[in-house]
């Protein structure tokens, strides 16, 4: 998958968060670096396999409410909340404009669909409208 800048292909990867623990990170690396597009999780690591696959799917099914938050230092950050207001994950303060920073979370769709062995799967039938 090439990055939004067209630099040849990115490896997408879910990565522990070294900054906090109980969250992960979703990362595009390229031969010229890598970016964080999505941080999930806010709880401390528990034994559950693979605890950052439910909040990938969410990111990939675009399930949630999505908002674009501006912070004090002129940058944005998208936010992906459940029903309840709790934090499915969040994109860090990086975007200097919240149009960039709603194709940020686009970008962070499909790489969630490609970290989860590619996009979600829609029946035919549905696509159709039968």
């Amino acid at each position: 998958m090439a990055d939004r800048f067209g630099r040849g292909r990115a490896v997408i990867a879910v990565v522990r968060a070294t900054s906090a623990p109980g969250r992960w990170q979703l990362v595009s690396s390229t031969a010229t670096g890598a970016d964080v597009l999505a941080q999930v999780g806010n709880r401390p690591a528990s034994r559950r396999h693979q605890p950052w696959r439910r909040p990938l799917e969410q990111i990939r099914d675009g399930a949630g409410e999505l908002n674009v938050v501006a912070t004090g230092d002129g940058h944005f950050r998208w936010t992906l909340t459940a029903e309840d207001g709790s934090a499915i994950a969040e994109s860090p303060a990086v975007h200097r404009d919240a149009d960039t920073c709603r194709l940020a979370f686009f970008d962070a769709q499909r790489a969630a669909g490609t970290a989860l062995g590619g996009p979600r799967r829609v029946a035919l039938d549905a696509v159709a409208g039968r």
